[in-house]
């Protein structure tokens, strides 16, 4: 049971004020025991005003984070629009970010990167769309345009022999793996991406190849 202590000091302030009146008895106890009181109550006020600053501070920093989430995305969709005005507009944008001490860049790289875009080209130069239904090298290529996917247009013998042997060297405890990985991953950064025909292969080599798959 909780205990009010300012209506506690009253009461034992009153009680010391009666008996001094009175002449009777020793108000210093009353006087002692009400400081005591006093001292508990101020102490629950600061503790509560602590609390709701607490939590106060805690809701704020949420919305901050909020906010800055939100500002680092529509920055990275500005950017990745290929819109020259919506790309100045978040390159402006950026930089009075920085000036008033509030760099999103860390924010706005993570956004681009999880999109397939190139955080480090992405402040330079609007990205270019690439020609339709064609393919760019990626010395050609805009630094930071997706590469189309050109898979299918890889001759089916020639993309069963390259997972074959990318499955070969990945199976392989040697430097082979590391080898394989990163052809691997290069081939899909140019737009090949060979990683189902490499899994396909590994577990064939594994495991047999599937009863299903017709024998031809």
């Amino acid at each position: 049971m909780s205990i009010d202590h300012r209506a506690a000091v009253k009461r034992l302030l009153e009680v010391a004020s009666e008996e001094k009146l009175r002449n009777e008895g020793d108000p210093t106890f009353a006087v002692a025991v009400a400081q005591v009181h006093a001292t508990l109550a101020r102490n629950e006020e600061q503790a509560t005003r602590t609390a709701d600053l607490q939590e106060a501070l805690h809701s704020l920093r949420r919305r901050f984070n909020d906010t800055r989430t939100l500002v680092a995305q529509h920055i990275a969709d500005g950017l990745a629009s290929r819109q020259d005005d919506r790309w100045k507009a978040a390159i402006d944008l950026t930089k009075a970010l920085d000036e008033a001490h509030c760099n999103l860049d860390d924010l706005v790289d993570a956004r681009l990167s999880d999109d397939g875009w190139d955080p480090r080209s992405a402040y330079k130069t609007p990205a270019s769309l690439t020609p339709a239904g064609g393919w760019v090298a990626a010395s050609k290529r805009d630094p930071w345009s997706k590469a189309p996917d050109i898979t299918s247009q890889i001759p089916e013998p020639v993309r069963l022999v390259l997972a074959d042997r990318l499955a070969r060297a990945l199976l392989n405890d040697s430097d082979g793996q590391s080898v394989a990985r990163t052809l691997a991953f290069a081939l899909k950064n140019e737009g090949a991406d060979l990683t189902s025909d490499i899994e396909k292969r590994v577990a064939e080599l594994t495991l047999g190849r599937d009863p299903s798959d017709p024998p031809f």
